[in-house]
């Protein structure tokens, strides 16, 4: 792509977020003058976002160590034209430098990854060494009012329970191996919610899709029971039939979540081909504010025994893509540990760890940040990935990240 071109693209992309930013504010004057509260346009229209830059080592071994950097700018805009309406636009612009692009000549294409019903994601620039990236991965309106919500849009409709799998989370699952994907994917979707009393509430969501075989609808009940939260919910799943409960409350003073969804495909509703995935956790927070947090997930469709390392490629261990809500894992007993203490009142330390029984996987990731001013944090993190060959137990790749992050 010339530099011609990548100019070209990259104001197309700017015009088109500004005039649907402007469209919204527009909207909102109008609305807002007929407001008799007579609001300040700073009430009315909001942003915030951050830079961060990051800086990333990646290596098989210490023989070879490559480089990675990422730019990784978010503009968060909201305009409340009434009390009854929200306007949401959030757009994530990303620039990548080092030896990921420099070995990779199409790697632009492999991060230009948009799954909605409109392509929202656009390559500005595509050069050797560099590449440009910018998303809108939520634009939305909701009406609201105090009993009724309706969305509608590209949203994150989040029905998941667990802090890491969540089987219930139908319409956008998250990887957590993408941790500097705070805010999650997102999903184009119309979504009503109704709230009753007694904390009970239904929630029904439709994600439409460009192919029949990967449309989403589905349905959810939450109510309160016995000091617990509970969920049930039900609907088609791309080719499949979902059904599944959640569940949220406390053992004691421990906190005890988990959520069960099983699949099964509409054209075979009379055989045994349906899959299960289901996940527990249990957290308690010890003295000196040590929180510890323990799961355990089962996927029926996962590896359970000896593979080759080649089959982690595009699983939510071997890439930052999103896993699906049938396959969390790529193997079928997952057991999670994680622990994370403040050692100051401004560094926080954290690790994460998970073992797969039987293909004896091995996954950790620790972390540190820091607060080291108003609205600056820096974090380092590291992620290495150890597995059972047949042969041998032996490491396959180690990463360490170091971040720091301006928020405004």
């Amino acid at each position: 792509m010339s530099a011609t071109q990548n100019y070209k693209s990259t104001w197309r992309l700017w015009k088109q977020t500004a005039l649907i930013f402007a469209m919204s504010a527009l909207t909102a004057t109008a609305w807002a003058q007929e407001d008799t509260t007579s609001r300040k346009f700073t009430d009315i229209v909001r942003l915030k976002g951050y830079v961060k830059n990051m800086q990333g080592f990646q290596m098989a071994d210490l023989n070879y160590v490559s480089h990675s950097n990422l730019i990784h700018n978010r503009l968060n805009f909201r305009v409340y034209p009434t009390d009854n309406i929200t306007v949401g636009l959030e757009v994530r612009n990303r620039v990548f430098t080092g030896d990921q692009v420099n070995f990779n000549p199409n790697y632009g294409s492999l991060v230009d990854q948009d799954n909605g019903l409109v392509d929202l994601s656009w390559v500005w620039m595509d050069e050797p060494g560099i590449v440009g990236l910018s998303q809108i991965d939520r634009g939305w309106v909701k009406w609201n009012n105090g009993k009724w919500d309706i969305t509608l849009g590209r949203q994150r409709i989040n029905w998941g329970v667990n802090a890491f799998w969540n089987s219930n989370d139908l319409f956008n699952t998250f990887n957590l191996v993408d941790f500097d994907y705070e805010e999650r994917p997102g999903t184009d979707a119309v979504r009503v919610q109704r709230y009753f009393k007694n904390f009970s509430s239904i929630d029904i969501a439709i994600a439409p899709s460009e192919y029949d075989s990967t449309w989403i609808g589905a349905g959810m009940y939450r109510f309160n029971k016995w000091t617990y939260d509970f969920q049930v919910i039900g609907g088609w799943w791309n080719e499949d039939v979902a059904m599944g409960v959640g569940w949220a409350g406390n053992l004691k003073s421990a906190g005890f979540k988990g959520e069960v969804t099983y699949f099964h495909p509409q054209q075979n509703a009379l055989d045994t081909s349906g899959s299960v995935t289901a996940s527990i956790s249990a957290d308690y927070v010890f003295k000196g504010s040590v929180y510890v947090m323990g799961g355990l997930m089962y996927g029926s469709q996962g590896f359970d025994k000896t593979i080759n390392p080649a089959l982690l490629g595009g699983t939510a261990i071997g890439s930052t893509q999103p896993p699906s809500a049938k396959n969390l894992m790529p193997t079928k007993y997952n057991v999670l540990l994680s622990v994370s203490k403040p050692i100051t009142p401004l560094i926080n330390a954290s690790l994460v760890g998970i073992y797969s029984p039987g293909v004896n996987l091995v996954f950790l990731m620790p972390s540190m940040s820091v607060a080291i001013a108003s609205n600056w944090d820096f974090s380092v993190f590291a992620q290495s990935t150890m597995l059972d060959n047949g042969s041998v137990f032996r490491k396959y790749g180690t990463s360490v990240f170091a971040r720091i992050k301006w928020g405004f």
